[in-house]
């Protein structure tokens, strides 16, 4: 699991890198068989910039997340901001 402040590092690493990174497709990967969750929630696992090798595809490179189920249970969030 990470939090805000590592998402955002992360994320402007990733800006600072390249200018094909600001122009990333962005994907979520899901752990291999599980197609859901029981409350519908993941945890963010690993975040990875990575390079497409395809030839005339629009995007050269993708921003993927790789998420797990939760680690443990959370509240109902009160409200959505």
């Amino acid at each position: 699991m990470i939090n805000t402040k590592l998402l955002v590092q992360q994320l402007n690493n990733f800006m600072k890198g390249s200018t094909a990174a600001s122009e990333a497709r962005v994907q979520v990967k899901l752990p291999k068989g599980e197609l859901y969750s029981v409350d519908g929630y993941f945890d963010i696992k690993r975040i990875s910039l990575l390079q497409n090798n395809l030839i005339g595809t629009r995007e050269s490179h993708r921003i993927v997340f790789e998420v797990t189920s939760e680690a443990w249970k959370m509240q109902k969030p009160k409200l959505k901001l």
